[in-house]
């Protein structure tokens, strides 16, 4: 009986042999270029149909006659700090860290949470220092960026569940770690494209999506990256 067993699993390891660490390197850098395209081509759509092919956007008109102008140290620092908000989610979200289980719970949870409130906080904080008023568009509610970040963002969401396939222990929680950390990445690109910085405009348009894309990733990860026994 214990032969039969043992007979069947090795039987079983041997018909799944594992990637090698250069087939996995490969396969992952292959998935990132292909994260990394399709949310360029989605924010490129999105602008050529929707500015007229503008990817920057400095200004507009906030009413027919009253224009507002961003400053482009403005947009290099929100971009710039929002990408290095990215890189940090994206480390917490991809990388297992000392642990074959993965980070912690802790980790997870803080970096979720705090992902958003650092974008925010960055993006106000620089409105405010660099003296750009943040009053309300009145045809820009926020709903054009909210679209915008949920297109961006969904192509990298699926790589990321693809690159990082399993994780043992907490898969709803790493799946909205990792939601967080493509909403994050489209932050910067709709930071780009969107002038408007009313509180309303940006949590609507800007901070929303990432806590929408928090529950689709804690969705998937439950169905995607969690183990399952034969």
């Amino acid at each position: 009986m214990i032969t039969n067993l043992k007979t069947r699993v090795l039987s079983t390891a041997a018909a799944e042999p594992s990637p090698t660490r250069a087939a996995i390197k490969s396969r992952n850098k292959l998935l990132s270029l292909l994260a990394g395209t399709a949310g360029m081509v989605a924010f490129v759509i999105f602008a050529l149909f929707m500015s007229d092919s503008r990817l920057v956007r400095l200004g507009g008109e906030v009413t027919p006659h009253h224009h507002l102008q961003r400053s482009v140290w403005l947009v290099v620092t929100t971009a710039g700090g929002a990408l290095g908000v990215a890189a940090t989610a994206l480390w917490l979200a991809l990388w297992r860290g000392r642990s074959m289980l993965g980070r912690s719970r802790s980790l997870l949870l803080y970096g979720t949470a705090l992902t958003p409130i650092c974008l925010f906080a960055w993006k106000v904080l620089c409105s405010m220092v660099f003296g750009y008023p943040m009053i309300e568009w009145p045809e820009r509610p926020g709903l054009r960026c909210l679209s915008l970040s949920l297109l961006i963002a969904i192509g990298p969401l699926l790589t990321f569940l693809a690159v990082r396939r399993t994780a043992p222990v907490r898969p709803a929680l790493n799946g909205a770690s990792m939601g967080v950390a493509a909403g994050a990445c489209a932050w910067g690109a709709v930071d780009l494209w969107c002038p408007v910085a009313a509180l309303p405009h940006l949590l609507l348009g800007h901070a929303l999506p990432l806590c929408i894309l928090a529950a689709i990733g804690a969705l998937l990860g439950e169905a995607v990256l969690k183990v399952r026994h034969r």
